[in-house]
């Protein structure tokens, strides 16, 4: 069984983590569009599971809920690095090997839709630009794009133009009739080279 709406939602918000180019995205989802979320959030992680992918419910309200879609093992590689490990331990994060245990934390620190610093690093953005928007109140960057960015505009740049190659790589094809379960299968990624 399919949502197409959620997987339409995760297709335009979400492709690049579906399609193993970045380690997490968040994405708020209207709970009037899709009834049931939490059911659907269920299934869906049941589906993704054998693909490393998991769907964690961040917080929510009446009419929205706020989800992160990451990949598991990639996260917690990117989060255990040494530079994300110094600053996470600034916001109060203990240096463990357990990812669950991050999201509990970002979770708590996330309540009422409220974005802390170390969320770009939830998010898998470059260090650099995290302390650049932190250091600059998140102003004076060289360019904004899928975030605000502080160092390497052509790097980044780049990446985002892949971003949006993998979004309408992914809604194309769930326009003509596949599921995201069979677009991660898919074996024409090579045309973005992945």
């Amino acid at each position: 069984m399919t949502n197409k709406k959620f997987e339409r939602t995760l297709a335009y918000f979400c492709s690049p983590v579906l399609l193993n180019k970045k380690v997490s995205n968040l994405v708020s989802v209207s709970k009037s569009e899709i009834p049931n979320l939490n059911t659907v959030v269920d299934l869906y992680n049941e589906k993704f599971n054998k693909f490393g992918l998991e769907i964690s419910k961040i917080c929510e309200c009446d009419n929205r809920m706020l989800i992160l879609v990451y990949k598991k093992a990639s996260l917690l590689a990117y989060l255990k690095s040494d530079q994300v490990q110094a600053m996470l331990a600034n916001y109060g994060y203990k240096n463990i090997d357990n990812l669950q245990y991050y999201i509990n934390n970002l979770r708590i620190r996330t309540r009422d839709f409220n974005f802390p610093h170390e969320i770009g690093l939830f998010l898998g953005y470059p260090y650099n630009d995290v302390v650049g928007f932190i250091e600059n109140k998140g102003k004076n960057y060289e360019y904004c794009g899928y975030w605000k960015v502080y160092e390497n505009t052509k790097g980044a740049k780049k990446l985002f133009d892949l971003y949006d190659k993998l979004r309408i790589y992914s809604i194309t094809l769930l326009n003509s009739g596949k599921c995201l379960e069979e677009i991660l299968f898919w074996p024409h990624l090579n045309k973005y080279a992945l």
